[in-house]
């Protein structure tokens, strides 16, 4: 009897184990769906402007859910900071670009809402996934809150939070990489132009 407990635990241990490594290896697999492709920061007339682009690569039950009417939102956050040697990095600039996408049955488009105010509607979702994808040349900083000629780190991410998800949607999705997709932070210096 004990022989057999024993077996029935290996065996059982044995597929835990196997169980916890495949869970691991998965979201690893899953997290090269989403990435910063180009960011560099520009020189405009009203301030400095963020030219970004992402790869994106929703999954089959992410674009089931939306076709099926659940609104998604995606959020780009840039966040610029200064180095000082005398105490922390002084953060400087934060941004963010809020595109939440919906599809409507009625009009049988996408809905794409940007910062919660412009409306777009678009004939289909890789359409629409454009804005997310290739964020218009947002302004992320007034020319007077750069100093000429400092160099800044700049931090960018793009991200699918679980916050913009209705309710009910998010305990079943907690676990599901799908649904928290996000790019790791692409950082790079910048140099604001003289004056």
């Amino acid at each position: 009897m004990f022989r057999r407990f024993a077996s029935l635990l290996r065996q059982f241990s044995l597929t835990l184990m196997l169980a916890l490594l495949a869970m691991a290896v998965v979201p690893a697999a899953q997290a090269a769906d989403v990435e910063v492709k180009t960011a560099r920061i520009e020189a405009s007339d009203e301030g400095y402007r963020l030219a970004a682009s992402f790869s994106l690569e929703l999954s089959d039950s992410l674009r089931k859910a939306i076709r099926d009417g659940i609104p998604v939102s995606f959020t780009t956050e840039v966040e610029l900071t200064r180095s000082r040697w005398y105490w922390v990095d002084e953060k400087v600039v934060r941004s963010e670009y809020l595109v939440r996408i919906a599809y409507n049955e009625w009009t049988q488009q996408y809905t794409v809402t940007i910062n919660n105010g412009l409306q777009q509607n678009f004939p289909s979702l890789d359409t629409a996934l454009n804005l997310v994808t290739r964020p218009n040349r947002w302004l992320i900083a007034d020319k007077s809150l750069l100093s000429a000629g400092a160099t800044y780190n700049v931090a960018l991410q793009l991200r699918m939070g679980l916050s913009k998800i209705p309710m009910h949607l998010q305990i079943p999705s907690f676990n599901d990489s799908h649904w928290s997709q996000k790019t790791e932070w692409k950082r790079f210096s910048f140099k604001a132009e003289d004056k």
